[in-house]
């Protein structure tokens, strides 16, 4: 009778722990069940009901500084082109119509501009077609805008010392926000849900603060190819395949990010050198684990929920499937023992 007490005890402690963890699970699986849909979202439908305080314009082209010059003098837009008078483009809605093309395309600018509160959908596709498209443009603003389903939703290619903050670049074939070959740039508080990849930042691009975003439900949350000395900081990288994944990229900083309930991988780490890992929440992802290949001299400090270290394959860290197998172990052998005695 005393050893069937125990026995009892036993597995009613084992329930216990599994039930407590049960919303865990239920999440993790949940995701299972919709990671194909994550890339095929895409669609040329737009909601035109949030648009009709807004004026409808056909794509605009400006190409170097006498550009802005005559975009101005055909009353398209206010300022002067310096720090303090900006020229700026708001308020409009642009219909890309799937064509070749961007819908806002601007060239070889080094004046102050600012693009603010613009709707741009339905751009031209692969390759480098966007909702807003800077290329070899510096000192700009992009705010409040709502680049969603075009094929690239924020394009900057060569294209330094600008500000993207409070913009919507979702539903989109490719990227959301695309920096090429881009530095000194600030992406603040944008939402890029449901794109290949929410912010995508390659080819040597250096000292971009990417910091206070939400991506999530892309391919992968936020990429880093080839660059150097990024800050990534107190970002929402959840429900993707990867939430931030850094490959070929050294000397970043990852910390103070959210990246839960991932498919694969919160951070995976690939031929990445002397990067700092820290104080990031990575739980309940489908490996559950920091993966680090072909990396050295990294740093990982205070990452909840997730072990931590530097060798030439996968970190342990919270595994829900690996903690259920030792408490199914467990019970097992305390229910032998407690036979036996």
């Amino acid at each position: 009778m005393k050893s069937n007490r125990k026995t009892k005890t036993i597995i009613l402690i084992i329930l216990g722990i599994l039930f407590a963890l049960s919303p865990i699970f239920i999440n993790n699986s949940t995701f299972a069940a919709k990671d194909l849909d994550v890339i095929s979202n895409y669609n040329n439908e737009f909601d035109h009901n949030n648009l009709k305080c807004s004026a409808v314009s056909g794509k605009i082209h400006i190409d170097g500084n006498s550009g802005w010059a005559a975009f101005k003098a055909a009353g398209n837009c206010t300022g002067n082109g310096t720090y303090s008078e900006p020229y700026v483009i708001e308020d409009l809605v642009i219909d890309g119509g799937g064509s070749s093309g961007s819908c806002i395309l601007i060239e070889n600018s080094n004046l102050y501009f600012r693009i603010e509160n613009c709707t741009t959908y339905n751009s031209g596709g692969f390759p480098a077609n966007a909702g807003i498209y800077l290329s070899n443009v510096n000192n700009s603003q992009l705010i409040d805008n709502n680049c969603s389903y075009n094929f690239e939703g924020i394009l900057l290619d060569y294209s330094d010392n600008n500000t993207l903050s409070g913009n919507i670049a979702s539903n989109n074939k490719g990227m959301g926000i695309y920096l090429y070959g881009s530095n000194n740039t600030i992406v603040s508080g944008n939402t890029a849900n449901y794109n290949s990849r929410g912010i995508h930042i390659t080819f040597y691009s250096h000292n971009n603060l990417i910091s206070g975003n939400i991506v999530n439900n892309n391919f992968y949350g936020i990429r880093l190819y080839e660059n150097e000395d990024n800050t990534i900081s107190g970002n929402t990288a959840n429900s993707n395949i990867n939430g931030i994944d850094l490959w070929i990229s050294n000397n970043n900083t990852v910390t103070g990010n959210t990246a839960n309930n991932n498919n694969d991988y919160g951070i995976r780490l690939y031929s990445s050198d002397n990067n700092t890992i820290s104080g990031n929440t990575l739980m309940g992802n489908g490996v559950c684990i920091i993966e680090v290949r072909d990396c050295e001299g990294n740093v990982f400090k205070d990452n909840e929920y997730c072990d931590y270290g530097e060798g030439g394959g996968r970190i342990p860290g919270y595994n829900l499937f690996f903690l259920f197998g030792i408490l199914s172990v467990v019970a097992i052998l305390l229910s032998k023992k407690v036979k036996k005695s």
